[in-house]
């Protein structure tokens, strides 16, 4: 259960193409793998010209992520200033958080109750509070709090697998796990 629908990241810096790996595969049914994306993420010029830009950067960014989905023919869109609320109307959705001081992309599936469902590239799925996220979730001086989706043309519907599983809800959190182990 926690690795099901969720590409996990194979490198240190590729959770952004891991993330987005995990939004075409499970949520628009198209089987790209993390390599693949990697691959089309640093033939960009700049890229090939500073190799060392990756590890400066910690990472891609959005920007590049976009340029990878319009390359494949899916129309990516970034939004800033967004709400928890705007994360879940436009579930599932990549966003970056801050969890240990470091940068980090994972996927927002949806929330059952006071817990929201994330699809973690290094992790797997796993359920936090919804106050706990908010305070990991990045937020931009000039954009805010941002996300990033992707959509197909117009007629075609995704087969929509990434959706909140009350599976993963049933796990205690951590704080009763940590108590149960004393």
């Amino acid at each position: 259960m926690r690795r099901e629908n969720v590409v996990v990241q194979e490198w240190d810096l590729s959770c952004g193409a891991a993330a987005l790996a995990t939004v075409l595969r499970f949520q628009h049914g198209d089987n790209v793998s993390e390599r693949k994306l990697v691959e089309a993420l640093i033939s960009r010029n700049i890229y090939i010209e500073n190799p060392a830009l990756v590890r400066i950067r910690e990472g891609f960014s959005l920007l590049d992520l976009k340029r990878v989905v319009e390359g494949r023919g899916y129309n990516g869109f970034g939004y800033g200033d967004l709400t928890f609320q705007d994360l879940l109307d436009l579930a599932p959705i990549i966003t970056p958080i801050d969890p240990h001081g470091y940068n980090h992309f994972v996927v927002i599936i949806g929330r059952l109750g006071d817990d929201v469902q994330v699809a973690d590239p290094a992790f797997g799925n796993f359920t936090t509070t919804v106050e706990r996220f908010q305070r990991g979730w990045m937020e931009f001086p000039d954009l805010g709090h941002v996300g990033f989706i992707v959509t197909r043309g117009e007629d075609a519907a995704p087969p929509g697998r990434l959706r909140p599983d009350p599976r993963v809800f049933m796990t205690p959190p951590p704080s009763q796990i940590r108590q149960a182990m004393l």
